[in-house]
């Protein structure tokens, strides 16, 4: 798999502009956003990983103690950098979501990874994501992501389609665009459950919508 930073400095901006979005994507969305911002009011500390341009930690920033938002892409981080200048309780870091040990030296009281981030990370550091999230995180961890069945798939073709980026093949639930610039992944609960409670989560999930879950890990 080639770097998807460069997707995500290029045509992967497409992702960001709503008028690319299909209807299930945009439930999926409205509903995530209601739901973080109903849940995370008042918390006294987040980390935001795969903060992109800043879109929780602008939202966030005024109704939480302090937050603090990573994103392997440079260009994103210095948007996200760019449009919350004006908070002072905000942090902005370059860096990879395997590596949170060694950027941050502190805990959170809440992690997020919002819109499908985890699905966009290769599978094969997720384990040791989780881990450090265990390290970092005092709380809960947030998990939002498209569900896994063909349904859902189908949504995320015609999404895809929409913003015009090429399919270049499917396998199961994980597209391949681009060249394979970009890999985009769906997991089922029982993945999920494994995962958080390998690292001393549990696990509840809340429906975003017919294409979107939100996977609650709470440290026992």
């Amino acid at each position: 798999m080639k770097d998807s930073k460069d997707f995500y400095e290029g045509m992967g901006l497409k992702f960001l502009e709503p008028q690319n979005q299909t209807e299930g994507i945009r439930e999926y969305m409205e509903l995530e956003d209601d739901f973080i911002l109903r849940t995370f009011k008042g918390v006294d500390s987040v980390l935001d990983v795969g903060c992109g341009e800043g879109r929780y930690v602008r939202k966030l920033a005024p109704i939480v103690g302090k937050i603090t938002g990573i994103d392997f892409s440079e260009q994103l981080v210095a948007l996200a950098k760019d449009s919350t200048s004006t908070f002072n309780n905000v942090t902005i870091l370059a860096g990879r979501a395997e590596h949170l040990t060694t950027l941050v030296q502190e805990t959170f009281t809440y992690g997020l990874l919002a819109w499908n981030t985890i699905g966009n990370i290769p599978q094969q550091l997720h384990q040791a994501i989780f881990d450090n999230l265990a390290k970092v995180v005092d709380k809960k961890v947030f998990i939002s992501t498209f569900k896994s069945n063909q349904e859902v798939m189908d949504e995320r073709l015609r999404y895809y389609d929409k913003t015009g980026f090429k399919v270049e093949s499917i396998d199961g639930n994980q597209v391949i665009l681009e060249g394979g610039l970009h890999h985009a992944n769906a997991y089922p609960f029982s993945y999920f459950q494994e995962l958080l409670e390998s690292a001393g989560f549990s696990m509840e999930t809340h429906d975003l919508g017919w294409v979107g879950v939100m996977i609650e890990g709470t440290k026992k």
